[in-house]
């Protein structure tokens, strides 16, 4: 019975964790391979994929609500509620992303309102344009990939998403610079290589759930769920917190990066090669919080309450040794890490140092925190109180706190410090939510018992 848990565990948390590096890597595929073609194409398809990620967030969100949603179904074993809740998300997702497709074909009208220089906003718009049903196709594939996860299958979407990397970047290396007989299209060839690689990403996701007979399967009697306007509105009550939870997040990082520009250009170098490692360390977290939001909401639709209690306990003690070993060996190896960045001064690599130093002495606090609000209360559908917690914390201390200090010209590191307020404020909050049971809901029905003390 533990062996089967631990395999569980792993094969739901190291595909998401390999899967979070390879989202990076196909995020960056475009701009790493324009880099040839000038300052002013990295600078455009730096714009556009800024603008992506904006919107991949949002998409994130829908896939989150429907997955929490899901894995309760299929805990409570009931498969057409399984398929209603994916249905549903699919049309909520497109509703809400034809617009954006909208935009991004009249980038060329608007884009001069954020970028000064015409050449960049000219290129810009037209890697939009290209990329614009780009955005229906992700936001198909977030929603079908967090379905598959939350029924326990990881390993196939993390298949799929290699496969759409190492397309993405054979079809660049194909347009970018025209090989094989296509001509060389530069910026919007890029911008094919992404259509045609999310095209071919969802064409597989499909293709392998109708050979395999999978639940996820949709024929067309499915679609009549999209008529069912109760479970329409549960699930945009449902996934609406979600949702904006994933938007203030959004908009608040990029406060904190923007902001972090007025520090200097060596505070921006530093937090240039920061964001790359602590996103690679954060990866095998966020797979540990998504097979703990699984796992718990499979048994809490199975209204087993004293095993999603049981799993609480083992994923918070898990991530507590894991986050311990993981910070050691991080500080154990800064100066083999810095290395590949020897292009950076004396002066800069031993911020650089100090700056590895702090985030490997409080990044527990932000991994605790990710793991019970990822894992644990969204798994119950705690959205309302997740949230309330990080829109206090952000806009009323955290962004606040972090731009007067910019103003006042506080040195870098009290900067990055600063970028822990937030965490610190969430801990109490968090736990003592945690504490009071308020997360150990069966989703899959209207009532249930009340909420009970829970020992953390």
């Amino acid at each position: 019975m533990q062996y089967s848990l631990w395999r569980k565990v792993a094969l739901l948390a190291l595909p998401v964790a390999l899967q979070c590096l390879l989202q990076a890597l196909l995020g960056m595929a475009d701009v790493v391979m324009v880099t040839g073609l000038g300052e002013q194409a990295v600078a455009a398809v730096g714009l556009a994929a800024k603008l992506h990620f904006l919107l991949l967030v949002l998409m994130m969100g829908f896939a989150s609500a429907g997955s929490i949603l899901i894995a309760q179904y299929f805990g409570a074993d009931q498969q057409e509620a399984c398929q209603r809740t994916l249905v549903i998300g699919l049309y909520w997702g497109a509703l809400t992303t034809l617009p954006s497709m909208v935009l991004f074909t009249l980038g060329a009208r608007w884009l001069g309102w954020i970028n000064p220089d015409e050449e960049v906003v000219r290129l810009a718009a037209v890697y939009l344009l290209v990329t614009a049903p780009a955005l229906l196709i992700t936001q198909f594939i977030a929603l079908y990939e967090a379905a598959l996860r939350a029924t326990g299958n990881a390993v196939m979407p993390l298949a799929v998403g290699a496969g759409a990397v190492a397309a993405n970047v054979f079809l660049n290396y194909i347009f970018i610079f025209g090989h094989f007989g296509f001509p060389a299209m530069g910026v919007e060839g890029a911008a094919w290589g992404t259509l045609i690689s999310r095209l071919l990403q969802l064409g597989a996701i499909v293709l392998w759930l109708k050979g395999t007979g999978h639940l996820f399967s949709l024929g067309k009697s499915h679609w009549r769920f999209t008529r069912d306007r109760v479970a329409r509105r549960h699930f945009l009550r449902f996934s609406f917190p979600v949702v904006l939870n994933h938007t203030i997040w959004a908009v608040g990082n990029s406060t904190y990066h923007v902001a972090t520009g007025f520090a200097g250009t060596q505070a921006l170098a530093v937090m240039g090669v920061m964001v790359p490692v602590e996103s690679a360390f954060f990866a095998l977290f966020v797979g540990l919080a998504s097979a703990a939001a699984v796992l718990v909401g499979h048994a809490l639709g199975a209204d087993d309450r004293d095993r999603a209690l049981q799993l609480f306990r083992l994923f918070d003690r898990l991530a507590k040794i894991l986050v311990v070993l993981f910070a050691v060996v991080l500080w154990l190896s800064r100066s083999w890490i810095l290395s590949a960045f020897d292009g950076l001064d004396a002066q800069t690599t031993e911020l650089l140092m100090s700056t590895l130093t702090i985030f490997c002495l409080g990044v527990w606090v932000k991994i605790l925190n990710m793991l019970r609000i990822l894992g644990i209360l969204r798994a119950g559908g705690d959205t309302r109180f997740v949230l309330a917690t990080d829109t206090v914390v952000m806009w009323i201390f955290g962004v606040p706190i972090y731009l007067l200090a910019v103003w006042l010209g506080a040195p870098f590191l009290v900067l990055y410090v600063l970028m822990y307020v937030e965490d610190g404020l969430k801990w109490l909050p968090v736990k003592y939510r945690i504490r009071g049971g308020y997360w150990l809901k069966n989703l899959t029905r209207e009532t249930g018992p009340a909420p009970q003390p829970v020992s953390v």
